[in-house]
């Protein structure tokens, strides 16, 4: 396999997990559901798995509501410096 075509996959594979990732990030108690279980059996105890799983899929959610808003903030101060950059260019 060349490096372009692994590079490739590399890249479709990351844009996958992303997305999902924002779908789990976007339904916290759909995640902790699915991790109930496991550590139910991994910790031998429903309570404590079901406090992981909270705390594991809440802290999910976190991660990727703040990485929505800095990209938005990014994105804002980009298209505000090409709009300074433009009034300073005509004057």
């Amino acid at each position: 396999m060349s490096l372009v075509k692994f590079k490739s996959k590399l890249k479709t594979l990351k844009s996958r997990l992303g997305k999902l990732l924002f779908a789990m990030g976007s339904a916290p108690m759909g995640v902790a559901l699915l991790l109930w279980l496991p550590l139910w059996f991994v910790l031998d105890n429903f309570l404590v798995a079901g406090m992981v799983a909270i705390f594991v899929s809440f802290l999910l959610a976190m991660s990727v509501s703040l990485y929505r808003l800095n990209t938005e903030k990014r994105e804002e101060g980009e298209q505000d410096a090409d709009v300074t950059t433009r009034e300073h260019g005509n004057e």
